[in-house]
């Protein structure tokens, strides 16, 4: 199982750090010379600079300076977290660079055809895995006698051109998914329009598409299996993918597109 989150997630926290590093660097250019000391005095403190590390001492800082004194303990920070964050960075490009996210799936891919029949892989390769989601055998919902023919690229029956559209989509990024696969929900069983496969970490999402939503009677419908699933514990970005359109305001492509971009891939 590719583990693409991980390297995303690692590759957007180098680039986080790296802008830390660079904000921090920005703010260090205009930070005054030397360090400063801090003494325990009374019951405040004193600070003493110094310019040099051969100082001992440092020249105290009056009150009327302590912008400076302040400049200074900001100025070890800063260089501090610039040498924290540059760390993290070199540790995750040498985890990058020695990480291979396949690597499981070589071992299995190594054996020979024989003993690839032999043995059940501890950890199913993505492409063992969608062919077995995919090989499922189900019974759809039936069409109904007469109703509009809508077919895909994949010689698949569904009912709108909307359908067609999604499901073009789909296979062209190479999302498997299910058409009217039958799911329980709060104990009834109903036929959502798609069910994909989120490959990346293996997750089922279930796509509706509204595509009557001018009609008072489909809206209606169409907001209570929303509300079912919302009952059932699912909501939409994590569980559900929904789609709308009227008639003035039908779906398109791009729409398409970036939620697969978005959910899927």
């Amino acid at each position: 199982m590719k583990n693409e989150k991980v390297i995303n997630s690692l590759l957007q926290e180098k680039k986080d750090l790296e802008n830390i590093i660079s904000k921090a660097e920005r703010e260090l250019k205009n930070a005054p010379e030397g360090t400063v000391q801090i003494r325990k005095h009374y019951k405040g403190f004193q600070f003493y600079h110094r310019k040099l590390p051969s100082e001992k001492n440092g020249k105290y800082i009056p009150v009327r300076e302590r912008k400076k004194a302040l400049d200074l303990i900001r100025k070890r920070y800063l260089l501090r977290v610039v040498e924290s964050a540059g760390h993290q960075v070199l540790l995750i490009d040498s985890f990058l660079n020695g990480y291979d996210p396949e690597a499981l799936d070589k071992v299995y891919a190594l054996e020979g055809d024989i003993r690839k029949k032999l043995i059940t892989p501890i950890v199913m390769p993505d492409e063992l895995f969608i062919n077995n989601w995919t090989s499922v055998i189900y019974e759809g919902k039936p069409f109904q006698e007469g109703v509009p023919e809508h077919y895909t690229n994949k010689d698949e029956r569904v009912r709108s051109k909307s359908e067609v559209l999604i499901a073009n989509t789909l296979a062209h990024f190479k999302i498997p998914y299910r058409y009217e696969y039958p799911t329980e929900v709060l104990g009834r069983i109903i036929y959502p329009d798609f069910t994909v496969l989120r490959v990346a970490d293996r997750k089922e999402i279930i796509w509706e598409h509204f595509g009557m939503m001018d009609e008072e009677e489909y809206c209606d419908k169409a907001f209570q299996r929303i509300r079912n699933y919302e009952a059932a514990g699912m909501f939409p970005g994590k569980d559900l993918i929904f789609t709308f359109e009227t008639i003035k305001m039908p779906l398109n492509s791009r729409v398409v597109e970036a939620m697969i971009k978005q959910y899927l891939v």
